[in-house]
């Protein structure tokens, strides 16, 4: 009987650990947003690449997001309207003989979020900044990283989005 309760005790003690260490390096189950799903999403916006990039994460999570003209809104759940969506790059650390040793790039989101049920309109702002190691020898890598960095802004304002947009009354 007491061999039985260590081994329960240690077969318990090994699943906190392997849940403390998955959770550690990240690991999270792959979420759907529940808001953003099955919803007619328009996105009013210029057409640069930073804009289509969002348009293509947030198809990735919706399959109804269409690209209107401001005169196109029926039949609609909710409007995003993106006023301003840009990334900037700065040279954050300098070394011996003013080489830049880090870049920081700041991300910046203006919207607004549109009930055209209830003609409810919010304005938002997402603001985020990422600092990465620069090295003049691997120029081609630091195009790479810093669009999966755009990614990885973008991905977290789509998260942003739809917790705002959650709090809309239909």
């Amino acid at each position: 009987m007491k061999g039985f309760r260590l081994t329960l005790n240690l077969k318990y003690l090994l699943f906190i650990f392997l849940l403390i260490s998955l959770q550690s390096c990240g690991y999270n189950l792959r979420e759907s947003p529940s808001f953003l799903s099955n919803k007619n999403i328009a996105v009013i916006s210029d057409s640069n690449s930073l804009n289509r990039l969002f348009i293509e994460e947030l198809r990735k999570a919706n399959n109804n997001v269409l690209i209107y003209k401001k005169e196109e809104i029926n039949d609609l759940d909710l409007i995003i309207n993106i006023n301003n969506h840009q990334t900037k790059r700065f040279s954050s650390g300098q070394g011996a003989g003013a080489r830049t040793l880090e870049v920081r790039i700041d991300y910046n989101l203006d919207f607004s979020l549109e009930n055209p049920m209830t003609s409810n309109k919010t304005y938002h702002k997402i603001k985020d900044v990422k600092y990465l190691a620069y090295d003049d020898s691997q120029i081609l890598a630091m195009e790479t990283e810093e669009k999966d960095t755009n990614v990885d802004f973008i991905q977290l304002a789509i998260k942003k989005i739809e917790i705002l947009s959650s709090t809309f009354k239909e």
